[in-house]
């Protein structure tokens, strides 16, 4: 069994050495394919899915496949934990005044894909293709959750006896995630050629740079570390924070389920145990953290940062390299629709709401939020590297501070673990109403509010 573990480990390096050269060929260097994308794909092709079908000397055992396909749903717990560890935290007026735009927009985007899948469902794919009323909650799980979400959401597809709906989340977090980048790179060149990425003048830069200084002056103040230097032991302390942090999510949830197992759920009602760990996970970071604090010892955010990282590259890289490919002869009509939908929606986010909502710099803004919603933080974080890779405009800040207002409810947070049991305890019809009236309501924040405000 060592033996078997090793090799898989070995596979598995092979597979990131073979994306890291992959993602560098000329063509799709141009396209910023990260390395976990590209490696998954390699696995891909040489699985049961492709080679075992048309080129069967050339797969990788099955066997191994099967070790893979466990990895992303632990991966997925380990970087909630840490999701807020080290972040820098500021009074909520401050962060509000930074980042409300980039909030107002991010959640009308995440509200509208409930909405529009939710028309979808009801409309068409429930009604005329058979499928549950869970499909609706599919769109804003792959789109903004992305294949980690999809992971750590596994226990509730099963549950739910929703396997159907798992394959089709992955294949959507994929085909987003090389969309996202595909057309981000595409709406970043027209950008230039039209004029629409300014960084402002002198005047408007140098107040940025002193905005930026006094926020990183109040942080240290505060005891938050920019440390950058990589130790063994800053790695040890931090891999048992943040297994500290999954332990008290555990913890949370096992005595949630005790509770609800005493209370309603003698009865056969069931909610919170649908409710995936990784979302309890996030709360036991930041208590974990609480208490480091308390033992006088230092969270070091790079080093989070660099540990979610590493996990997230492994994590994209298994869920899919082991997805499976019949959704595409079953359910492909269904793919197709949800896709369609998704893209249209977050492109009309960006060209019809986003110049209305951000005053300043409406662009850089809108690429951020624009790479989060269809791929990954990392993707978004790429694309204000592009548009301002001397951060002129303060964009990276207000999409930091943006997340501490977003993550824990959208995009893999709360409502979106709960989205599914939600909708099977209220109804469909019911749950789509709920989530327009709250896009309208961070639509007109959006556009009335941050869009007048001078």
């Amino acid at each position: 069994m060592l033996e078997t573990y090793i090799t898989a480990t070995l596979l598995l390096v092979g597979a990131v050495v073979g994306g890291y050269v992959l993602a560098r060929l000329p063509l799709v260097r141009r396209l910023f394919i990260p390395t976990s994308l590209a490696a998954g794909v390699l696995l891909l092709v040489f699985g049961p899915q492709v080679a075992g079908k048309y080129f069967p000397e050339m797969q990788i055992p099955t066997e191994f496949y099967e070790m893979w396909s466990v990895l992303p749903k632990y991966m997925i717990t380990l970087v909630f934990a840490g999701l807020f560890m080290g972040k820098p935290l500021l009074s909520f007026k401050k962060m509000w005044r930074l980042a409300g735009p980039q909030v107002a927009f991010g959640q009308t985007v995440a509200w509208g894909q409930y909405v529009i899948a939710g028309i979808l469902t009801l409309c068409i794919i429930t009604p005329l293709l058979g499928m549950p009323a869970f499909t609706a909650a599919l769109l804003e799980i792959s789109f903004e959750g992305g294949h980690g979400t999809v992971a750590g959401m596994t226990p509730v597809f099963h549950d739910l006896d929703f396997e159907t709906g798992r394959q089709i989340a992955t294949g959507l977090a994929t085909a987003s995630l090389v969309s996202a980048l595909v057309i981000g790179v595409i709406l970043i060149n027209w950008g230039r050629r039209a004029g629409h990425i300014k960084t402002g003048g002198p005047v408007r830069v140098a107040r940025n740079k002193v905005y930026y200084h006094t926020i990183v002056a109040e942080l240290r103040k505060k005891g938050v570390s920019f440390r950058r230097v990589v130790t063994f032991r800053t790695l040890t302390s931090h891999l048992i924070l943040l297994g500290l942090g999954v332990g008290i999510g555990w913890v949370m949830h096992q005595g949630i389920l005790q509770l609800e197992a005493q209370l309603w759920g003698r009865e056969g009602h069931k909610f919170f145990a649908y409710v995936p760990l990784f979302t309890f996970a996030m709360f036991g970071g930041m208590v974990a953290q609480f208490i480091w604090h308390k033992l006088r010892l230092k969270v070091v955010r790079e080093m989070v940062e660099l540990i979610s990282t590493l996990t997230l590259t492994l994590l994209i890289m298994a869920a899919i390299g082991t997805m499976s490919l019949e959704f595409l002869v079953s359910d492909g009509l269904v793919f197709i629709l949800l896709y369609g939908a998704g893209v249209l929606w977050i492109l009309f986010a960006f060209f019809g709401l986003a110049r209305r909502m951000f005053r300043r710099y409406w662009f850089q803004n809108a690429i951020v939020s624009f790479g989060q919603g269809m791929g990954m933080t990392a993707t978004g974080l790429l694309f204000a590297q592009m548009v301002d890779p001397k951060n002129k405009t303060n964009v990276v800040e207000a999409f930091g501070y943006k997340q501490l207002m977003f993550e824990p409810l959208m995009g893999g947070g709360i409502v979106t673990a709960l989205s599914m049991p939600i909708i099977m305890t209220v109804g469909l019809p019911l749950f789509t109403a709920v989530c327009a009236g709250i896009m309208v309501f961070w639509l007109l924040v959006g556009l009335l509010y941050f869009g007048r405000k001078k």
